[in-house]
């Protein structure tokens, strides 16, 4: 399985079940940026509750908000976020340092 289908997989297997739960509408989306060495950093718009996934290109799994650090320097980093307003998902991708 390419990795491209590995996280379509995993982005639809979980963007389903939250979009049935959410209400409401979100202010802003989660926005991601490089951080230092191997990390990235996923700021979260104030008053608002998602939760995060970020997947490497080495296969490197976290999950969290905030600074997320120990992912393969050089690697793409690509974050699947859910929350529980519309717009419900939002994925970004960033290359790590």
């Amino acid at each position: 399985m390419n990795k491209i289908a590995l996280r379509t997989a995993v982005a639809s297997a979980v963007i389903a079940p939250v979009m049935l739960v959410g209400a409401g509408t979100a202010t802003a989306a989660p926005t991601v940026t490089a951080g230092g060495k191997g990390e990235i950093s996923i700021a979260v718009p104030a008053g608002e509750s998602w939760n995060c996934f970020a997947l490497d290109s080495n296969f490197g799994f976290k999950a969290g908000v905030g600074k997320i650090g120990g992912f393969a320097s050089g690697s793409n980093v690509t974050v699947f976020c859910f929350g529980s307003v519309a717009p419900f998902f939002f994925t970004g991708s960033v290359k790590v340092s």
